[in-house]
Order: C-alpha cells, then sequence, then structure tokens
C-alpha cells in the first residue's frame, strides 16, 4: 500500500469534518461521523437550518474533491486509522474510549487461528466494547485474506462510537451487527461466539445491582468493569471458546488481582499473556498485553506452559513472521 495514495484523502476529510464541526458547534466524532455518512450520501444533510447554505457550499465544493471509491479496503482501514487517530488529537477522549490500533487485530488473527483451526463452519467472534468497530474490521481484514467466513458482533453503550462503526463497516461493505447496550447485561446474540475480542475498559463499574450475579464482584464498593467484562465473556462464549482480552500489563501484579487469577486457573483455562510493544497505543505510558482465555469444554485443555512472550515492533515483518513461527511451536508443543 502506498501511503501517499491516502494523504490527499485524509487531508480532504478532515479539512471538511473541521469545517463541519465548526459550522454545527459539535465535536470531531459526531462531525466524522456526518462527514463520511455525507459523503456517501453525496449530499450534505441539513437540519434546523444547519449548516448554513454557506457552508453547505463549502462542504460540496471539498467532497467534490474527494473520492473513496477507488481505494481498496486495505487503504480505506489506513485511513480510517488516521481519521481515528484525529479525532483522538482534537475531542481527548479518555482512554477507555480510545480506538484500538489496528496493528493489534493482527496479533489476535495469528492467536484465533493458533486455537480455532476449523475452517468448516462460519466462525463467530463478538467485541463486547466495539467502539468504533475498529478492532473487529481490523481482524475481519486478516481473515479476507484467508477467504474465511465469519459472523460479527459488536456491542457498546456508547451510541456514538457506534454510529461511527456503522458507517465505517458500510465504506468496508463489512457485515456486522452492532448493538446499543451495556456488555454487562445479558448480551442479546443469535448463537454463543467462538471469539470474544475486547480492547477492555479499565475502571470501576457504577451499577451494584447488575453484579450481584458475578463471581469477580467486589466485597464492597463498585466492582473492576475490566474483571467483570472476562467473567460475562468467558461465560457467554460457547465450550472451548477463546476469550482475548487487551488489558494493561501488569494485570495480575495488583493487590486485587488475587480472586481473578484464582478464578482464571480455576473456572477457565489460562493460556498466554502476551506483552504488547509500548508504542502500539497512542498513550504509552500505559504497557498493555493481550490475555488468552479459554473455555472448558470442546477439545480445549490447559496447556502445559503458559504461553508468556513478547509482542515485536508490529511494524517488522520479519519479526513478526519469526513471532508466528514462535506461537506455532509452542501449539505443537503443548498439543493445542
Amino acid at each position: 500500500m502506498d501511503p501517499k495514495k491516502i494523504q490527499s484523502p485524509y487531508e480532504l476529510v478532515n479539512q471538511a469534518t473541521e469545517v463541519l464541526k465548526e459550522a454545527l458547534k459539535t465535536d470531531y466524532l459526531s462531525a466524522l461521523s456526518e462527514t463520511l455518512d455525507n459523503l456517501q450520501q453525496r449530499e450534505v444533510h441539513v437540519e434546523n437550518g444547519a449548516p448554513t447554505p454557506e457552508t453547505v457550499q463549502k462542504l460540496n465544493q471539498l467532497y467534490q474533491q474527494i473520492e473513496l471509491a477507488n481505494l481498496s479496503k486495505t487503504e480505506l482501514l489506513a485511513l480510517f486509522q488516521l481519521l481515528l487517530i484525529r479525532w483522538q488529537k482534537v475531542d481527548r477522549p479518555n482512554a477507555n474510549l480510545q480506538a484500538t490500533p489496528g496493528s493489534v487485530g493482527l496479533v489476535l488473527s495469528l492467536l484465533i487461528n493458533l486455537f480455532k483451526t476449523d475452517q468448516s463452519q462460519p466462525l463467530v467472534i463478538t467485541d463486547p466494547v466495539a467502539g468504533t468497530g475498529n478492532l473487529l474490521f481490523n481482524i475481519a481484514q486478516q481473515f479476507a485474506f484467508e477467504k474465511r467466513e465469519l459472523s460479527l458482533f459488536g456491542i457498546d453503550n456508547n451510541d456514538d462510537l457506534l454510529a461511527l462503526a456503522a458507517v465505517l463497516a458500510d465504506y468496508l461493505h463489512q457485515d456486522v451487527t452492532l448493538m446499543h447496550q451495556d456488555a454487562l447485561t445479558p448480551w442479546l446474540l443469535p448463537t454463543r461466539p467462538d471469539v470474544v475480542v475486547a480492547d477492555l475498559p479499565v475502571g470501576y463499574y457504577p451499577v451494584d445491582s447488575r453484579t450481584e450475579k458475578f463471581d469477580l464482584r467486589a466485597k464492597s464498593g463498585h466492582s473492576f468493569a475490566h474483571y467483570l467484562l472476562i467473567e460475562q465473556s468467558m461465560k457467554t462464549l460457547a465450550p472451548g471458546g477463546l476469550g482475548l482480552f487487551i488489558v494493561p500489563a501488569n494485570l495480575f501484579e495488583q493487590s486485587e488481582a488475587t480472586d481473578l487469577l484464582h478464578w482464571v486457573t480455576t473456572k477457565v483455562y489460562l493460556q498466554g499473556l502476551l506483552s504488547l510493544p509500548h508504542d502500539v497505543f497512542q498513550d504509552n505510558a500505559a504497557q498493555k498485553a493481550i490475555l488468552v482465555l479459554q473455555n472448558h469444554g470442546g477439545q480445549a485443555k490447559q496447556a502445559k506452559n503458559v504461553m508468556m512472550a513478547n509482542v515485536p515492533d508490529l511494524n517488522n515483518i520479519t519479526e513478526l513472521r519469526n513471532f508466528a513461527g514462535q506461537l506455532k511451536s509452542w501449539s505443537q508443543e503443548n498439543h493445542i
């Protein structure tokens, strides 16, 4: 992919978004969703006289210069990644709302292939904190190269993020079911997922009344949302289902983690903890890791040696290939 090919569309879409943001007195996220929707509909949406005719004319002049139809899906994903980074710089959402870098999707795809080798049935993948859908879309793109059939579901309680996810899915021609709900209530899915992927929000869950049936609820006060989401995900997964969670790298080193460690080593199979490079996320002060869990049942069993490794530089193809080879060797040694 030629990065120069997406530079001009990025600059024009960003400029149009800034114009609409100023005209509507809204945030960048909402203006970006509306800009992309306008481009798709080939007209500027006007409601209650906003934006003004002068702004509509200015936007139409910009829209005439933007051509996204000739971009490949890979190029569109790269363009959307740049726009999401721009959103994060302008709106400064808290860390729990920020989009997961697309490169993480490649690592999760490698892990899914490691544990889910049967390609005879569609693979059902759910992200309970889907946000803008960036993680799901990048995983889907990796599997598109392999022509593996997927059934994708995204859940989130933030309708602004889901609105953008829906627009991006349309551009990518990505079949995905998006659901606006609290992921700590029962998931409204037609079937139990084979895989759950989640960049977990870290912090306290405020609705104590909904935590009563959770093993990982706090003994007093608010419970950790990321603990509850791990439990909810694993309980919803099919037997032998795979849970891939992006978590703080020091998850099990914290004093509150005793109950979590006991739960993941008795209720499910703890298969791995992979440290991600420091520079993957914008806030590189918060080191992240991928927690690999698997449900009991099916053909699943506990690995003899829990997979502990450092994920290499995601921009280094040679190191990534070596890493994929290491994962395969681990799988063979542990009969996964």
